[in-house]
């Protein structure tokens, strides 16, 4: 019985600890997921949103669950199943426990972090949208050349070049046109 108040009381101490990382990680926008999935078009992608919107979820309630309030100790049951003294003993070395703070900068650089990956990311998708009008370009190029291609004829090739029309009557004359 002593070990599980204290078990429990180390885990109260724990969840407070937390609970600042658990508010952090909880906020974030509504409608990113909106936004994600407009931009994924294939069909594996749009499954691969889905697990991924699933597990952030999963994660989300069991951070919510750590970050609330956990019940206070009833210390008055504890004394009827346990030596009062025994138990204001342990309330006492409960109530003047002094924890460290935790002072790390490990949120701040995270956040330096993901805002150079955005940028990275930012940049990236401006090189991406020139790429794909130089790549819309070249394709109209290709398509007109096609149809260009699928209507010339011979003669239209040998007027657009008048030095190979003029080749090629050469090798007529010299019967070089047959191929050996």
């Amino acid at each position: 019985m002593l070990r599980s108040a204290l078990v429990r009381a180390a885990r109260r101490v724990a969840v407070q600890q937390q609970r600042g990382y658990a508010d952090a990680a909880v906020a974030t926008k509504a409608n990113i997921w909106d936004e994600l999935g407009e931009l994924v078009t294939s069909d594996e992608g749009k499954r691969e949103l889905a697990t991924l919107r699933s597990t952030y979820a999963d994660i989300s309630q069991k951070l919510a669950k750590l970050a609330a309030d956990p019940e206070p100790i009833n210390w008055a049951a504890w004394s009827k199943e346990i030596d009062p003294k025994l138990v204001q003993e342990f309330k006492q070395a409960y109530e003047t426990m002094k924890l460290p703070k935790f002072e790390g900068n490990h949120i701040a650089e995270a956040n330096t972090q993901f805002a150079a990956l955005l940028k990275e990311a930012e940049a990236l998708e401006a090189a991406s949208r020139t790429r794909i009008v130089e790549i819309q370009k070249e394709l109209a190029n290709i398509q007109k050349e096609k149809e260009r291609i699928s209507t010339t004829t011979i003669d239209d090739e040998l007027a657009a070049d008048p030095k190979l029309a003029e080749e090629i009557d050469t090798e007529i004359q010299k019967n070089y046109f047959m191929v050996s």
